[in-house]
């Protein structure tokens, strides 16, 4: 709620609150607008945290591919092609409208969901998904929150994320219920910074991303990846 502006508005109810009480906040995050909340409105407050985001590092596979910025699409298309879900983050409302009409066009059944898009729309977009109708979902951060499938293989970064906490919340929709799962990168030239900057944070070997192009037989088998060098 913080994210879609609506901190003034919880402010407000917090300050009708009169009289003994309990205040619970339950929040994926606890810093910027909800830190502030926090801070102003609870006394004494007790932290309890569930699902730590570094608990999913073991559990997922992590690949950085370096593209050039006309294939990535195609790249995408290919890593799709060996899954049968795949979600695709976009840190723009255009740019997912973009990759999700280039997808269609390379043959992907894939959908984009965003704020533009009426809830309605939204809504049939991920049960399309989740029943299997689509193969691609290209969604922003705060369009994919609340989406619960436990079968996605792959989480496709097209473009770095900003940090940490950012990687981990996308990535964190794929290595569900005891299943091997991946978070791919697609970095451009002038993103290789950004990339090492990720990996140290979450204590990866600091790798240099692997130059690859859409014709790659491995990105339809992502492990053989391991293999490479």
């Amino acid at each position: 709620m913080a994210d879609d502006g609506f901190t003034p508005q919880v402010e407000w109810i917090l300050r009708k609150v009169t009289g003994e009480h309990q205040t619970m906040l339950f929040s994926a995050t606890l810093d910027g607008d909800v830190a502030h909340l926090v801070t102003r409105y609870m006394k004494d407050p007790v932290e309890v945290a569930i699902d730590a985001a570094n608990d999913t590092v073991g559990t997922m596979h992590h690949l950085f591919l370096a593209v050039h910025h006309m294939d990535k699409d195609r790249v995408v298309a290919s890593i799709a092609s060996g899954v049968l879900k795949t979600i695709v983050f976009c840190q723009t409302k255009r740019t997912c409208d973009r990759v999700e009409g280039n997808l269609q066009d390379l043959g992907v059944k894939a959908s984009a969901i965003h704020g533009d898009l009426a809830q309605a729309a939204r809504e049939r977009a991920l049960k399309r998904f989740t029943d299997g109708e689509l193969s691609v979902l290209v969604a922003t951060d705060v369009a994919a929150r609340g989406i619960d499938v436990d079968d996605i293989g792959v989480v496709v970064h097209y473009e770095p994320a900003g940090d940490v906490k950012d990687y981990l919340h996308r990535s964190g929709r794929t290595a569900r219920a005891g299943r091997d799962g991946w978070a791919v990168t697609l970095a451009e030239y002038n993103q290789h910074t950004q990339v090492r900057i990720l990996q140290r944070g979450m204590r990866l070997d600091p790798t240099p991303p692997i130059e690859v192009f859409s014709n790659n037989p491995k990105l339809k088998h992502l492990p053989d990846f391991h293999n490479e060098g």
